[in-house]
């Protein structure tokens, strides 16, 4: 059983193969889903801040980008491992 991501910005896009027609070249679409997941972020950065009633700076906001975008990677490596259909939770410990 194979999971899929449940974060759109997470999920990988399968790429067609190139055909003989004038395609755009690889490098540039890559960089354009890049530039737009940039766009995204921010947007969605400013959006949750206003949702929770967070005073953000706009000096604050390359930072806050930049974990983001670390822990949505991070994310996609969890959500990439697929698990046995026989796995258990892991224990809860409570004190």
């Amino acid at each position: 059983m194979t999971r899929k991501p449940r974060h759109p910005t997470v999920a990988t896009k399968k790429r067609r193969p190139a055909s003989n027609s004038r395609s755009k070249p690889v490098k540039k679409s890559a960089n354009k889903t890049r530039l737009q997941r940039a766009d995204d972020l921010d947007t969605f950065i400013v959006a949750a801040a206003k949702a929770l009633d967070l005073p953000t700076r706009e000096a604050w906001l390359p930072a806050i980008k930049a974990n983001l975008e670390v822990t949505l990677q991070l994310a996609s490596v969890v959500t990439a491992f697929d698990l046995p259909d026989d796995a258990e939770p892991g224990p809860v410990f409570r004190a």
